[in-house]
């Protein structure tokens, strides 16, 4: 299995201990899959339109928000709620 590396801005960070407690257990579980399978596991990963290495997985009424640096790379920039995920 592929494993990766992730890191997760000051702003992701900040966003995620803002969320409700099981909110942030299911996040928390969300980036760990994302780190040992990476973009190939069982997760709902899908590109951002209109860029080439954006994507964001869906996790409930969330979203995480990343970018691709390598193929073992991938950096955290922001969880926020869907409503306010795409407006950055």
């Amino acid at each position: 299995m592929p494993s990766s590396t992730v890191i997760v801005s000051k702003r992701a960070e900040k966003q995620f201990f803002s969320l409700p407690k099981d909110a942030q257990d299911r996040v928390f579980c969300a980036l760990r899959i994302l780190q040992n399978e990476g973009l190939y596991g069982k997760l709902d990963i899908q590109k951002l339109q209109g860029a080439s290495n954006f994507f964001r997985i869906r996790v409930g009424t969330y979203r995480i928000l990343f970018e691709l640096y390598t193929e073992n790379a991938i950096k955290v920039y922001a969880i926020l709620p869907r409503k306010n995920a795409y407006k950055l």
